[in-house]
């Protein structure tokens, strides 16, 4: 089953039973939030999924900077 929801901010997190829900919420069309979804995460496996989540972000952090430190094409 995949699912795609978009994520501006996370607005609880709780465990229980050793499920991590995390809810999250994303900005209207009208500009106000609204719940977007809850990410469901077995316990056991928070650990590594929010590892994953954060090296993820790293990576992608160096990425756009060293695009903003590259000249733009055709001023060479």
């Amino acid at each position: 089953m995949s699912q795609m929801i978009l994520i501006d901010a996370i607005t609880n997190l709780s465990i229980l039973n050793g499920v991590v829900r995390i809810e999250c919420s994303a900005v209207g069309p009208d500009g106000q939030q609204r719940p977007s979804g809850t990410m469901i995460i077995p316990g056991a496996a928070a650990g590594a999924v929010i590892n994953a989540l954060i090296q993820g972000a790293q990576q992608l952090e160096k990425k756009v900077q060293e695009q903003q430190q590259m000249p733009p094409a055709g001023n060479a």
